[in-house]
């Protein structure tokens, strides 16, 4: 099956990263992929270098987290696995938000289309913390609970990352 019927197959909580190949190449083109995407969705809110500095944390956040935690619970080597999943995801996270991204940043607050638009970003993003659960759960063999635990964790800790860093952006 091609990677993107995969990456889908997750997306849609048929599969695990577990059903991706073991692959440096892969994971690095994913990772590389979900840099790229991440930074056309936030250059129509700031400038490309800003855009860049904060896709690079995002990505740093990703890989140092992932570690952190196959490494604690004695999964260091489904590492690659994972990381390809939650990029690939990311990916198409990323995808799906842009026109809502565009939607939010060209409208007033107060108008009806930019309350439409935010709300269906909350879908998104919570549609996205339940598949980082999914793939959390397979590739660290804990509950559903803790993995949402873990993924509310992983968004928090990504948001902080990037207000610390970089305030206001």
């Amino acid at each position: 099956m091609p990677v993107l019927l995969r990456i889908l197959a997750i997306l849609l909580l048929k599969a695990g990263p577990q059903h991706l190949p073991y692959s440096l190449s892969l994971f690095a083109i994913l990772t590389l992929l979900y840099l790229a995407s991440g930074v056309l969705v936030l250059t129509t809110a700031m400038s490309s270098g800003q855009a860049v500095a904060n896709m690079m944390l995002d990505v740093a956040v990703l890989l140092a987290f992932s570690y952190f935690c196959l490494s604690l619970l004695k999964y260091r080597a489904r590492f690659v696995q994972m990381v390809s999943a939650l990029a690939g995801i990311g990916i198409v996270y990323h995808l799906l938000a842009w026109p809502l991204f565009i939607q939010i940043h060209n409208m007033q607050p107060q108008q009806q289309g930019a309350k439409i638009a935010a709300l269906l970003m909350l879908l998104l993003i919570s549609w996205q913390v339940l598949v980082y659960a999914h793939v959390f759960r397979h590739a660290m063999q804990m509950s559903m609970m803790r993995a949402l635990a873990l993924s509310f964790g992983y968004l928090f800790l990504s948001m902080a990352a990037a207000e610390i860093i970089f305030p206001g952006s």
